[in-house]
C-alpha cells in the first residue's frame, strides 16, 4: 500500500472538507484530533456527517477511543490512531472495534514519541489492522525539547528508524504551508530516505508529493 499525498483536515470547518473532495490527494484525513478545539469536537462529527464524502478515501484521526463508535456507525475505512506506542494499545482498540464494526476497520497509527519510536517493530507486525504507519515529528520533538533546524537533519535518525521496519511510510507534515519549497525539500528527503507518502496540510502540498513520489 502506497499513498503519495495524505491531506489532513479539520472536522469542524465544511468549507475545507468539501474542497479537499475536489483536489487530488491519494487520501484524506478528516481530523477529530488536535486541530479541532475541545469545544468543537462533537460538533466536528455532525458536519462530516452532513458533508458528501467518498469514505472509501477517507480516514478518521480520532481524538480518543470514544470516537470509535462514530467511526464505525458512519462506516468510515480507517482510523489515525494518535501516539501509537505499544501493541497491548492496538490488540485493546482491536478489541474494542470488534464489538463496534459493521466492516473492517483498518488503522494508521501516528509514531510520534519516543515510546512508540522504541516499539516500531511490534506496532508494524500487527497486520491483524496495519498496512502502513506514519510519522509524526512534531510532537515527538516537543515531548523531548528538540529544535528541529530547516534541514530537519534533528529527526533524519527517526526517520530511517520508520524505514528500516515498515515499508512506504507515511513521512511527517511540514508546517510551514507557504514555504513550498521547504515542502519540496523535506519531500524529496522522504523518498530518497524510503518514504512512500507525505501528510499534507494545505491543498498546495498535494501536486508536489503526488510528484515526487
Amino acid at each position: 500500500m502506497k499513498y503519495r499525498s495524505v491531506l489532513f483536515v479539520p472536522g469542524h470547518e465544511e468549507k475545507k472538507i468539501k474542497k479537499a473532495y475536489t483536489l487530488n490527494a491519494d487520501l484524506i484525513v478528516l481530523d477529530l484530533e488536535s486541530t479541532v478545539p475541545d469545544n468543537q469536537k462533537e460538533n466536528a462529527k455532525k458536519i462530516i456527517q452532513n458533508c458528501s464524502i467518498n469514505k472509501n478515501k477517507t480516514y478518521i484521526r480520532i481524538n480518543s477511543n470514544d470516537d470509535l463508535e462514530f467511526v464505525t456507525k458512519e462506516k468510515f475505512i480507517g482510523i489515525f490512531l494518535p501516539f501509537s506506542e505499544s501493541i497491548d494499545q492496538l490488540t485493546k482498540l482491536n478489541n474494542q472495534l470488534k464489538k463496534l464494526e459493521q466492516l473492517k476497520t483498518d488503522i494508521i497509527p501516528i509514531i510520534e514519541s519516543q515510546k512508540g519510536i522504541a516499539n516500531l517493530e511490534e506496532i508494524n507486525s500487527y497486520k491483524e489492522r496495519i498496512k502502513i504507519i506514519s510519522f509524526g515529528s512534531h510532537d515527538l520533538a516537543k515531548s523531548i525539547n528538540l529544535n528541529v533546524s530547516e534541514d530537519e537533519k534533528e529527526i533524519l535518525e527517526y526517520r530511517k528508524a520508520m524505514v528500516k521496519c515498515s515499508t512506504n511510510p507515511i513521512d511527517t507534515s511540514y508546517l510551514n504551508f507557504k514555504d513550498l519549497v521547504g515542502f519540496e525539500k523535506s519531500t524529496h528527503l522522504a523518498k530518497q530516505l524510503g518514504f512512500g507518502g507525505k501528510a499534507c496540510i494545505h491543498p498546495d502540498q498535494i501536486g508536489i508529493a503526488n510528484k515526487i513520489f
